[in-house]
């Protein structure tokens, strides 16, 4: 692998726009949202969408004429189109228009019904998830025919007598009736059409004068009559139709923007003849919308992506489905068991993501569940200099999000919410800080990083896919050194032993042996807490620094004070694994010469990785949420564990590394070590660096290893009195390692701190760190104040 020399670009990189269309509808005979399909509609229903190459890694955006897809599905669809096109599942966005005369997704409520004995009835997904890999499938060829984005275009215009809010309060401040899509009494049609946002927008993508994709927002329930068992598009797929006639060039994709309080009740009172009537003042919106259009040429440095997590808080009533689902038909499911499985994953620390696309002045916000026009109105008000569009009914688990008036207010979408009214703070807080980043880096040109074969010349890496060759190369240089890993192809958790118990305060703490390689024995710390604050828990890999105690570093048994981590993050409520690294603690009379492994930084690895086999055997921790972390010794054992194991999902390196060519433990130690890498090269280390000594470049180095670790969260503390790893040598791989998180768009990813300090991990950089665990493995820690 070639690293990016950080020189300055030659060629200005360019923006790919690749577009796909599938048939989404299902077939008859299975379930919509609320009924048995009987046949399809003439337009049927449809996946669409785009995905952007050329700013770091994939972005995907997709509309489908679904109702919803919520929870486990929206991570089975964005995982299966995420994989198709080599980038991050929190690059992809998949949204529904929300007609309801079409399939509802969603896994989770899937499984629960089944758990409870149930017919899954709407949630059954036999047919979905055959149509995710059809789907993904489409994807992936899709970006064999992208083209070249030169101009973006952007237009809006007002949509006249379609959308109306719904919610009409009495004299009392509480909401008196509900403007439902097909409202029948003409009382409630005359009231005024109320707060809505009347705008379509438009942004669209062209190469030079030809139009590639067009993509329209607009806020409204997109019904105008439904529970036919006809597999439609209703108005909105009309008016999406209407424009492809109109400009056939380009693919059109409609996404529906915060319509949780709107419909077109006002001006519908549920005739048939209303569809095509609303059909047609939508497309002479989009039509108008389309005429404005104004296109500027696209700076690809401006385009970006962005991902935040979104915590909502679940109602203390959406508990009370569990039981209720027993008596309740299949229309009333479907409206309640996702709300059930949105909480599930909740309480196992599981966040929803929210994604904002950045197209020069342009914003496009990616949000979940139905969320009140009021969001929509605050986002594009928020700062006259940028446009902004939205598209909700992202993640459908948490249903109707309201304003916190609302929740003062009542009616029927605050009754069925499951999230409380701390959503709005938590959802404005969101937006805000998407809409306040501004794209810094320049991108650089292709290729910003290369990757090197025997048989090949340097090849562009593009995706994810790419990425692993490079990443299996840096692997590959570090076992020239270390030796050959052994194969792990069908290995079992090991079997644990369990031989002293601790009971503290908040959590116990374990001795346990177990058999980590044949004839080998590895000996830990295992800290399981007793408040279990979500149903599934992270765990940490926790490595100790350098001294005879061993683990007992970790548990705060020496006096090194600020060496307690595993102590401190079981504390915090962390699953926690505490290894003895050969030579040291247990494992203190551990022969090097007969344990079959080339090297003790080999046997590390291989020791280091059986506990994670721990963790994720353990029922309490969630196998999707491993992070390590270690100080000097552990510190670059928790890099080169990592480097081999994927699952590891956030490392925190201590005083772990610095560039081997600024390794220097002076003129005296050299002598004693035998040159200036000699400690690397004891039995306990990596011998074979010896054939390297005293200038040979070693195959491999840390810039190498943590570049290898991106897209995952890397975090070091890297004080400025360090004697061991030179901060000069930190901060000159930093500079390597940086481009590559930035060109992967995770620069948020990658964290360094330069405390004033020795060989140390203070308690305020400490605290950093374990912040930064919470936010990467998706953490509420119990114990909130300092460690």
């Amino acid at each position: 692998m070639e690293l990016p020399s950080g020189e300055k670009a030659s060629e200005p990189p360019v923006i790919y726009l690749a577009t796909f269309d599938m048939d989404a509808t299902p077939p008859v005979g299975s379930m919509l949202a609320y009924d048995p399909m009987e046949k399809a509609g003439e337009l049927g229903l449809r996946a669409r969408g785009i995905v952007l190459t050329g700013s770091g890694l994939p972005i995907v955006l997709c509309a489908i004429d679904w109702i919803g897809i919520g929870n486990e599905s929206q991570d089975a669809f964005k995982n299966a189109l995420a994989d198709a096109v080599g980038t991050l599942a929190d690059r992809v966005a998949i949204h529904t228009v929300h007609q309801h005369d079409a399939p509802i997704s969603d896994f989770g409520a899937e499984r629960i019904l089944k758990e409870a004995g149930l017919d899954p009835g709407a949630f059954e997904s036999s047919y979905q998830k055959k149509f995710i890999q059809n789907l993904a499938a489409v994807v992936k060829s899709s970006i064999q025919q992208a083209i070249p984005v030169t101009h973006i275009g952007t237009g809006k215009a007002e949509v006249m007598q379609v959308a109306s809010n719904r919610r009409i309060p009495g004299p009392d401040g509480k909401i008196q009736y509900s403007r439902t899509s097909a409202t029948k009494d003409e009382k409630i049609r005359a009231y005024p059409e109320g707060l809505i946002d009347p705008e379509v927008s438009l942004v669209s993508f062209w190469n030079g004068e030809d139009p590639l994709a067009v993509l329209s927002y607009y806020a409204v329930h997109p019904q105008s009559y439904y529970l036919t068992r006809v597999a439609n598009p209703d108005f909105p797929g009309i008016a999406r139709y209407m424009r492809q006639l109109e400009v056939p060039d380009a693919l059109h994709v409609h996404f529906n923007g915060a319509g949780a309080n709107v419909t077109a009740g006002k001006y519908n009172d549920g005739g048939k003849e209303n569809r095509v009537i609303l059909a047609q003042r939508l497309a002479d919106g989009m039509q108008k919308a389309w005429e404005a259009t104004v296109k500027t040429p696209l700076d690809p440095n401006t385009v970006d992506w962005r991902a935040l997590p979104l915590e909502l808080s679940p109602a203390p009533q959406v508990e009370s489905i569990r039981e209720e689902i027993k008596d309740k038909d299949m229309r009333w499911k479907t409206n309640n068991v996702q709300k059930l499985a949105w909480k599930d994953r909740w309480e196992m620390g599981k966040t929803i993501p929210v994604g904002c696309l950045y197209l020069g002045d342009e914003r496009i916000l990616h949000l979940p569940g139905e969320l009140f026009v009021e969001y929509q109105l605050a986002a594009k008000s928020f700062n006259a200099d940028l446009s902004v569009h939205l598209a909700a009914y992202g993640d459908y688990g948490p249903f109707y999000i309201g304003t916190a008036k609302a929740y003062e207010e009542g009616g029927y979408e605050i009754i069925t919410s499951p999230v409380t009214a701390d959503a709005e703070k938590q959802v404005m807080a969101t937006i805000e800080t998407l809409l306040s980043h501004t794209p810094v880096r320049p991108l650089p040109s292709h290729p910003l990083l290369t990757i090197t074969t025997t048989d090949s010349e340097p090849e562009a890496v593009t995706n994810l896919g790419e990425w692993e060759v490079s990443k299996e190369s840096v692997r590959d240089s570090m076992q020239k050194v270390m030796g050959k890993l052994p194969s792990r192809d069908g290995l079992p958790a090991p079997i644990l032993t369990y031989l002293d118990t601790l009971v503290e305060v908040n959590f116990t703490k374990y001795t346990v042996s177990y058999e980590s390689f044949k004839n080998i024995t590895g000996y830990a710390f295992l800290y399981l807490p007793h408040k279990l604050t979500q149903k599934k828990l992270p765990g940490m890999l926790v490595l100790h620094s350098t001294g005879d105690p061993g683990k007992r570093i970790v548990d705060g048994q020496t006096s090194l004070e600020n060496r307690a981590v595993a102590r401190e993050l079981a504390e915090r409520g962390y699953v926690a694994i505490a290894p003895d690294y050969p030579s040291y603690g247990d494992l203190i009379d551990h022969d090097f010469s007969s344990d079959g492994f080339e090297s003790g930084t080999l046997l590390g690895i291989w020791n280091h990785m059986r506990s994670v086999d721990i963790l994720q055997d353990l029922p309490m921790v969630d196998p999707e949420r491993i992070g390590v972390i270690g100080h000097s010794l552990g510190g670059h054992n928790a890099l080169f564990v990592a480097a081999f194991d994927d699952r590891i999902k956030a490392v925190v390196s201590s005083c772990g590394w610095t560039p081997f060519d600024f390794y220097n433990i002076g003129e005296e130690a050299a002598k004693r070590y035998g040159g200036r890498l000699g400690p690397w090269a004891q039995d306990r280390y990596m011998p074979a660096i010896k054939n390297y000594m005293p200038d040979k470049n070693i195959p491999f180095d840390f810039p190498d290893i943590i570049a290898s670790l991106a897209p995952r969260a890397f975090f070091s503390n890297s004080p400025t009195g360090d004697g061991n790893f030179n901060i000069k040598g930190v901060k000159a791989g930093i500079k390597i390692v940086e481009p590559v998180y930035k060109y992967l768009g995770v620069q948020e990813n990658l964290q360094v701190r330069y405390p004033e300090a020795g060989h140390d991990f203070p308690l305020e950089t400490r605290t950093e760190a374990y912040s930064f665990l919470d936010e990467h493995l998706g953490f509420s820690p119990s114990i909130h104040q300092n460690p």
